[in-house]
């Protein structure tokens, strides 16, 4: 081998060597100065906010709450969101940015009683719950179908979304009967069984009548021979004890 090929060789063996140093100096160490102090972030979500506080400081990190916001699937005071996100990479004494939540939304059931079953529902989906179940129940006299009742009850809370149950009174009644004679008969035997019957006894009203029983009845309304619905009331006239 010739003097001139081994100079070559030599050339070339400190042209790469050059070239290496060159490549660590201006690409490889600057990668290194900058990636010294530098730690991956974690995980926050689900975390409390006083469990990522203690996380970022071992690390070398600041902890900084943007802001809070309702969250139905996260609990009060857990992180929600992160920025940066977890591992990315961040320099020591950086600032992480975290979303906390506020838990669900609670809202109160509003009052409805009186509405019709379209209008509960507007108020009620307005106010950011559901309409739960309906029960209707037929009610003597009622001019039109209205809610009566509501469960949970009016300015109870609930969690946004849940739902609430209606009771609603439907126009109509029950059977019908004709109004008997009642007249001659016992008070308290004769109210026992209308309000078997469902009838009601409004009122009792007592006047002293020669000849006759205490507590015989004497008058009624409504007269014997009408027509008298299920639910509704009656008024009796009595004789008082001498």
């Amino acid at each position: 081998m010739n003097a001139r090929v081994v100079l070559k060789r030599v050339l070339i063996l400190v042209g790469l060597f050059a070239a290496g140093i060159l490549a660590f100096n201006f690409i490889a160490m600057p990668m290194l100065v900058h990636q010294r102090g530098a730690v991956i972030v974690p995980d926050l979500r689900n975390s409390s906010e006083s469990q990522a506080t203690q996380a970022l400081r071992r690390l070398g990190l600041h902890v900084k709450v943007g802001r809070s916001e309702y969250d139905a699937q996260v609990p009060q005071g857990y992180v929600v969101e992160q920025s940066p996100r977890a591992n990315e990479s961040l320099k020591q004494g950086r600032t992480v940015t975290i979303i906390t939540s506020l838990g669900p939304r609670t809202e109160r059931v509003p009052d409805v009683t009186n509405q019709t079953l379209r209008q509960a529902r507007g108020v009620i989906e307005h106010a950011g719950l559901n309409i739960g179940r309906i029960s209707k129940v037929k009610r003597a006299g009622e001019q039109r179908d209205a809610v009566i009742a509501t469960n949970p009850p009016a300015g109870e809370e609930l969690r946004e979304g849940e739902s609430v149950d209606l009771v609603v009174a439907v126009a109509g009644g029950g059977a019908m009967y004709l109004m008997p004679d009642l007249r001659n008969q016992d008070l308290f035997f004769v109210r026992d069984r209308l309000e078997k019957l469902g009838v009601r006894v409004a009122s009792v009203r007592y006047e002293a009548q020669e000849g006759v029983f205490p507590n015989t009845i004497i008058d009624q309304r409504p007269k014997p021979g009408a027509r008298i619905r299920e639910g509704e009331s009656i008024e009796l006239v009595a004789s008082a004890s001498n």
